[in-house]
């Protein structure tokens, strides 16, 4: 009991930065509008700017053990099937519905509260492992989405096509070009300009306080109306079953302490804002996918600590 104590006061500053953004804007100290234009300053400037740093200093760590990405998606594919079953025989929802419903067990909020989480938590030395969890992420979560709904809309849609879109996406995308930008200038290794450094290391601090503080003013957009029963199956699966089932992959692997902590910490994390924006373009369980955003997210702040120190990882 101690132990998860310890690890819940080390969590609970993170989930505080949350908590004062949804508060503020609740109480309409603040609006929501500034919540979309802090979490587009920390999504294409602040944590861009972290990662670039993190992976520009990564020559001087260990490669990440690639088994973390086999533990991390296999246990996505495995909650993914159960949650298509549970879609299928429970729900009755079509090929949409059960797609989202699946993904939404685990499509984690990887960036903005993953990767400040895992600085803080976890250090650097598990960030090569989370960074080739978060990089890979999007692209497959995507594209596996849009494969099988377009596919199941008998549409002519081409695999093909679908991928090679997905990859473009994926490599615009702010985030995974610093990731990539960052790993080249760790290849030259050269030194950066002190201003230069400097004017990065100060956007980079500001990384995970802007962030966090972004996710809870988002979070006053969404509200529990309806499909509790299916928001709450989506929690037990995001918060409860992946995490049990990487932690299995990882031990079956014989992996890391380091890649078991990573790949676990991004299981624990909760629903990731994708989920409801995948959920509006597919126009399938929207308020379900909403739901579960809001409800993983404060769980998610004695879950995440709870899980961890079970599994002997915190």
């Amino acid at each position: 009991m101690k132990v998860f104590v310890d690890n819940f006061f080390l969590a609970f500053p993170l989930f505080f930065i949350v908590g004062a953004g949804y508060f503020v804007t609740k109480v309409g100290l603040l609006t929501p509008s500034l919540g979309a234009g802090l979490a587009k300053f920390s999504f294409t400037i602040t944590l861009p700017c972290l990662l670039f740093r993190l992976m520009s200093g990564i020559a001087k760590q260990s490669a990440p053990d690639w088994k973390v990405a086999i533990a991390f998606f296999g246990s996505c594919l495995i909650v993914f099937l159960v949650g298509n079953v549970i879609a299928s025989r429970w729900f009755k929802l079509n090929v949409e519905g059960k797609t989202i419903f699946g993904i939404a067990g685990v499509f984690s909020n990887n960036v903005q509260l993953g990767v400040p989480l895992a600085v803080e938590l976890l250090g650097l030395e598990a960030m090569p492992s989370v960074t080739l969890i978060f990089s890979i992420n999007t692209f497959l979560m995507w594209t596996f989405a849009t494969v099988v709904i377009e596919l199941s809309r008998a549409q002519n849609a081409s695999v093909l096509k679908t991928i090679i879109e997905g990859i473009v996406r994926t490599v615009k995308n702010p985030i995974v070009a610093a990731v990539i930008l960052g790993g080249i200038w760790a290849m030259t290794g050269l030194n950066m300009p002190i201003p230069l450094s400097k004017g990065i290391d100060l956007l980079a601090n500001a990384a995970s306080p802007v962030a966090l503080f972004s996710v809870g003013i988002g979070l006053t957009q969404y509200s529990i109306k309806s499909d509790l029963i299916k928001s709450g199956t989506i929690t037990v699966l995001k918060l409860v079953l992946q995490p049990v089932i990487v932690f299995s992959l990882c031990f079956l692997l014989n992996l890391g302490p380091e890649e078991t902590k990573a790949a676990c910490l991004m299981a624990c994390l909760p629903v990731g804002v994708n989920v409801y924006i995948m959920a509006q373009e597919f126009g399938a369980l929207q308020s379900s996918a909403a739901n579960a955003l809001l409800i993983t997210t404060f769980l998610s702040m004695i879950t995440l600590p709870m899980t961890l120190t079970l599994f002997g990882l915190l």
